[in-house]
């Protein structure tokens, strides 16, 4: 963790830019300068202070994130304590340790809900850690979310969503974010969505640019099946790509008739920047 020596407050921050307090406030709010609360005030790390002003006189040079640290197997510990305020600490200091939201969403959200749940499966935890460990994660995901959404022209919509009987949501919205970093706007439609509710929103969409649908168990193949099958009822030349724990290989992206699939959020978010529109040939499902 940092220590007090090697972090600034705003006003400190502000001279050292030689910029007015506001300015350096406006850097933290935007999102451009890593910061975390302490108390009332905010405190920014030395070492992401000078990677911001690296970047400010040297927009294109290479920035390295700092020497890591475990940051999964610290988040693991304060969403097993139910600790929001720790856990979103942990955010704001990978943040200026010099890693970006995709990071936070994914190598630290995303990897401590799923050791959580491999301990839950092996009868490690009691019953209460997983949903409880949601709830946090939850949270974290929307304040992060909200703190990296930009305003400006947007590159078209994207409707995301979960098949009906499907229960898992914080997929969907992680990568509703991730694909927001990207320039989409997002319609999402969360987890056990009807079939005719994403051709709904598929139908009243602007400039629609791709469906996405997450998948987590094979029994619910079916029922991605049914929701591509009514948006392509309204939408026929949209691509519609899957991703999820049951989606493993092109095979079952043929059987779903899907455009394109992705083994993870990453490569769900590289597919969606590059499709063409109109849609990739459905017999010709893509991995990315």
């Amino acid at each position: 963790m940092t220590s007090p020596s090697d972090d600034l407050n705003l006003k400190q921050v502000a001279a050292r830019l030689g910029v007015h307090y506001m300015t350096a406030y406006k850097y933290v709010r935007q999102g451009q300068l890593p910061a975390w609360r302490d108390g009332t005030n905010w405190r920014v790390d030395t070492a992401a202070l000078e990677r911001f002003e690296q970047r400010r006189n040297h927009p294109d040079a290479e920035i390295v994130p700092a020497v890591d640290v475990d940051w999964t197997d610290r988040l693991v510990a304060a969403l097993l304590a139910h600790d929001e305020p720790m856990a979103w600490d942990l955010i704001e200091r990978a943040l200026a340790a010099g890693h970006d939201a995709a990071f936070c969403f994914l190598d630290m959200i995303g990897a401590a809900l799923a050791e959580i749940d491999r301990r839950s499966g092996r009868g490690e935890l009691g019953p209460a850690a997983w949903p409880a460990a949601t709830v946090v994660a939850e949270r974290l995901v929307a304040r992060l979310g909200a703190r990296f959404r930009r305003p400006g022209r947007r590159r078209g919509t994207v409707v995301l969503g979960a098949p009906a009987g499907e229960q898992h949501q914080l997929p969907i919205s992680i990568l509703a974010d991730l694909v927001r970093l990207e320039g989409f706007d997002v319609v999402e439609l969360g987890a056990d969505v009807d079939p005719a509710v994403f051709a709904d929103a598929a139908a009243r969409a602007e400039r629609l640019h791709a469906v996405g649908i997450g998948v987590t168990t094979v029994d619910q193949l079916d029922a991605a099946s049914a929701a591509i099958t009514a948006v392509r009822g309204v939408a026929p030349r949209v691509p519609i790509i899957v991703g999820g724990q049951a989606v493993r290989n092109d095979d079952v992206a043929s059987v779903l008739e899907a455009d394109g699939w992705a083994p993870d959020g990453r490569a769900a978010v590289r597919l969606l920047a590059h499709l063409p529109d109109p849609a990739l040939t459905p017999d010709q499902p893509t991995k990315a």
